[in-house]
């Protein structure tokens, strides 16, 4: 998650469109993040499985917020 939060901000302060380097780099870098949440294991642990989504939708969230703002 702080992963997520450092690129929020950088998503906040981005001012530009989707053609430009800075764009795909947030871009993949979140969707690499979400990934790596994929491949975490819950272990049939509802807390784990809950932060895990939580997460999840934080990113996709945020993923949506830098599209909007790169068109």
């Amino acid at each position: 998650t702080e992963q997520a939060e450092q690129l929020e901000q950088e998503v906040d302060e981005f001012v530009g469109k989707k053609t430009e380097k800075s764009y795909r780099l947030l871009e993949e870098m979140l969707t690499k993040l979400l990934l790596e949440l994929d491949s975490i294991e819950t272990g049939g642990q509802d807390s784990v499985r809950q932060a895990r989504k939580e997460a999840v939708h934080r990113i996709q969230a945020i993923l949506e917020k830098l599209e909007r703002k790169g068109l």
